[in-house]
């Protein structure tokens, strides 16, 4: 879940009579991430060759691009049959030249129609033209309509011996066997010998060579593994977003399943609001349910669709936060001067559970907050109940923790990156040391809050016992072992510490965007007389769709996006890995 599934390397040695038995399995299978042979002919010193590209292969590369232009022509694109097709397992050159014949027939008969309908389109309108237009457009339908399953089977044939003649341009051949090398799942090698096996009739062999574990020392690059990642079905969204960034290595932590609980937390502190949370929450359940049906639609709701699960947390995350802050589309629920109707929700919930929310919610902070403190030995100021809008101070300091936790989780998952790939030295002088400067910058942070450059400039052995030291330590550790390189790596590690946690302050400033917009878009409701009051409610339920649920969410979205790829990946996440395609051979139209 953490790391991806662990892969072996496999070299399969088959006997020549056997190769197109061996590759259909294989791509029935789906199991093996085919490398190219060249990449290891050093290693196979001269006994084993590359094979060429095959005259067969653009032939079918012609025809299906030949097939493709017809089938977009006559907008079968999206089209379904109704039974499969059965057909043969390899499609022969006898096979392939009927295709082609049957291709080219379909061709001619749609460049006639299309060439007339041409033609009429440039001469003048009349009642004749009209007519032979809608002659010629029934022909047109009638010839889609009769070659729809003709031609999506014969492209579906091609496409599957396409495939296969494109995987043998990644093998090698000694003098009596083909050589197949490809990355497969460690938990997939008994069936990989199996299939293999079956379908050779026990004329082949196997050789897993070793593999250098990690990259190379002073910068030796290693071909390393595919990723192959194995995530829960709730955080598939965000291993999306993860992948966005980039396909992690084979040896670096995948970040989604962290992300299940930061990204909507991070969300619902810039967009805390229980009311409009709770229209969101309708919104994306709505969604979901679109997801579960597997509705299609464009492009643009396809990509909510399939995020609605991550938006359905984030909803809710909005939701807590907002019962945290008191806001009540833009109402404060907690402040005894609020609106009358408030009070009276606040009795209601006590009268009928015995539970009043703000003084529930205050004993927890409290209660939290002492612990805390006691555990870390720092002034830990847990706030809640309140109003981001009236103390954004008190919303600073929340954004600085969810800062110093953040990043320090980063530069955590850092130093276990370094430490999984064996770069004991590295781990030292890089997240090691940055975390050595990072924590006592924190800890200055915390401990004197406002005060800490004045504290830190009136007392030297502070400055220099917590800021100074490891500082200084960082950078000569980077020049000893990168020469200037390091000095340059290490100045930019400092530079981040503090801009990165500045950075978060965007919690602050959407909070206070989002108070903000809910107050004045209450001044519609302000408005007196009944026509006046109508007008107002509508103003205010429009605007508050457009400003806050769209533009506000959508910008929540996209700060909340930036503060995890750049001020949290870049800790430790390179993303410069590839992703695991195994040779496959799927089938809508056809069956064998």
């Amino acid at each position: 879940m953490l790391l991806a599934e662990r892969m072996n390397k496999v070299r399969i040695y088959v006997s020549k009579s056997f190769i197109d038995d061996v590759m259909f399995k294989l791509g029935e299978a789906g199991m093996i991430h085919q490398t190219d042979i060249r990449e290891s002919l050093k290693e196979l010193e001269g006994y084993v060759h590359a094979i060429e590209s095959s005259e067969r292969l653009f032939k079918l590369t012609s025809i299906l691009s030949r097939i493709e232009m017809l089938i977009s022509s006559l907008k079968l694109g999206n089209e379904t049959i109704t039974e499969k097709a059965r057909v043969e397992r390899f499609l022969s050159d006898k096979d392939l030249e009927r295709l082609e014949e049957e291709s080219s027939r379909i061709e001619e008969e749609n460049s006639r129609i299309v060439s007339q309908l041409t033609e009429l389109e440039k001469q003048e309108g009349t009642e004749e033209k009209t007519k032979r237009i809608a002659e010629l457009a029934a022909e047109l339908d009638k010839l889609a309509s009769e070659s729809k399953v003709q031609l999506l089977v014969n492209r579906e044939r091609i496409e599957v011996a396409k495939k296969m003649e494109e995987a043998k341009t990644r093998i090698g051949e000694t003098s009596r066997t083909f050589v197949i090398e490809s990355w497969v799942p460690e938990k997939r090698i008994a069936d990989l010998k199996k299939v293999v096996q079956e379908a050779s009739s026990g004329f082949c062999a196997f050789v897993f060579p070793e593999t250098k574990p990690r990259e190379g020392h002073e910068g030796e690059e290693v071909k390393l593994p595919p990723t192959l990642l194995r995530n829960p079905r709730i955080a598939y969204v965000y291993e999306k977003i993860a992948t966005g960034f980039g396909v992690p290595s084979y040896y670096e932590i995948d970040p989604s399943i962290f992300m299940l609980f930061s990204f909507p937390i991070i969300f619902g502190l810039m967009f805390a609001d229980v009311g409009q949370g709770s229209i969101l929450l309708v919104l994306t359940l709505l969604l979901y349910m679109l997801k579960r049906r597997n509705v299609k639609t464009s492009e643009i709701f396809t990509y909510l669709i399939q995020g609605s699960p991550l938006l359905v947390m984030c909803s809710i995350s909005a939701i807590f936060f907002g019962f945290l802050s008191g806001e009540f589309f833009g109402f404060e629920m907690y402040n005894e001067e609020a609106a009358h109707y408030f009070p009276l929700i606040a009795e209601g919930f006590h009268a009928a559970t015995g539970i009043s929310l703000s003084h529930t919610i205050r004993e927890a902070s409290h209660s939290l907050e002492v612990a805390l403190s006691s555990v870390l030995g720092l002034p830990i100021r847990v706030p809640f109940p309140f109003s981001p809008f009236e103390e954004p101070s008190t919303m600073l300091l929340l954004s600085i923790y969810v800062a110093i936790l953040q990043i320090s989780f980063g530069l955590i998952l850092g130093l276990i990156n370094e430490l999984m790939n064996r770069r004991l030295r590295q781990a030292i002088i890089g997240p090691g040391l940055w975390l050595w400067f990072y924590w006592s910058f924190a800890y200055l942070l915390i401990r004197y809050g406002s005060k800490i450059f004045s504290v830190i400039f009136e007392r030297m052995d502070i400055l220099g016992i917590f800021l100074v030291l490891p500082a200084c330590t960082m950078v000569l550790a980077q020049i000893a072992v990168h020469k200037m390189d390091g000095f340059g790596h290490a100045l930019e590690s400092l530079i981040a510490s503090i801009s990165n946690t500045i950075s978060y302050a965007r919690i602050l400033a959407l909070a206070l965007a989002h108070g903000a917009f809910s107050r004045i878009l209450l001044m519609f409701l302000e408005l007196e007389g009944t026509l006046m009051m109508v007008v107002g409610f509508v103003m205010w339920a429009a605007f508050t769709f457009l400003l806050i649920m769209c533009f506000e969410f959508l910008l929540s979205f996209i700060h909340t996006l930036r503060l995890h790829w750049v001020e949290w990946f870049l800790k430790f996440y390179s993303g410069n890995g590839y992703q695991y395609q195994p040779f496959a051979i799927t089938r809508r139209f056809t069956m064998v």
